[in-house]
């Protein structure tokens, strides 16, 4: 069952900077903000891919093309950017939220906020000093069957013990089926990928080592971003 979307009396569209153009970008939000444009229009694209920048492009409707860029604080500084979307690698999610604090901006943060203590403790004492706001992305957050199972229960406080009997698994297992075609793409440098490792094994070891107490293995690591995720 879908929400129902009002329409616009307000007459003010929030301009969107989107940091982050894979797959979710490419099947969900570009799509989805094309689609309420009484309320939207995509006008700053981040990526560290300039292959994933022109693709995603050409998928914004508009008046006008959106503008590219590979600097995250760039598209948070710019006067033409009212709220940002971080929809980047997980190791990226909490230092793109920031620039978008620092900028005084409200940020869609897609999930995982963040997968350690810290970093979470980070992001909200820069809230608490920003105009901004942050708020986390879950694709469940308001469909109508959470949203009834939550008044029956009658509230999230009153959960005690929770059982999952189902994991979705990789994104690629239902992207695959959307029918929306997203790309994958390579171009990006030995720099790119050697910084995005770098503050994954942060992550992981701040995580599992040094708050958790665990040793850092395949298995944790698998089961910290599975769980987190």
């Amino acid at each position: 069952m879908a929400a129902t979307i009002s329409s616009n009396n307000t007459g003010q569209i929030l301009r969107v900077g989107i940091i982050g153009c894979g797959e979710v970008s490419q099947v969900i939000h570009i799509p989805n903000f094309n689609a309420l444009s009484d309320w939207y229009q995509t006008t700053y694209l981040c990526d560290v891919s300039q292959q994933a920048l022109s693709h995603c492009a050409k998928k914004v409707l508009g008046p006008t093309p959106p503008k590219t860029t590979s600097n995250a604080e760039e598209l948070c500084a710019s006067s033409e950017v009212d709220v940002v979307l971080v929809a980047s690698a997980d190791a990226y999610h909490v230092p793109q939220a920031l620039l978008a604090l620092e900028h005084n901006k409200y940020c869609l943060l897609e999930k995982p906020a963040a997968l350690c203590f810290r970093d979470i403790d980070i992001l909200i004492a820069a809230e608490k000093k920003s105009k901004g706001k942050i708020f986390v992305g879950t694709m469940r957050r308001y469909a109508a069957s959470l949203e009834d199972a939550i008044k029956e229960i009658g509230g999230m406080g009153e959960i005690k013990y929770a059982r999952v009997r189902d994991i979705i698994g990789p994104n690629a297992l239902f992207v695959s089926q959307s029918g929306m075609f997203s790309k994958k793409f390579d171009d990006f440098s030995e720099g790119d990928t050697k910084d995005r490792q770098a503050r994954e094994k942060d992550i992981v070891e701040q995580a599992l080592r040094e708050e958790f107490g665990m040793s850092v293995t395949e298995a944790s690591i698998s089961m910290l971003r599975m769980l987190g995720g």
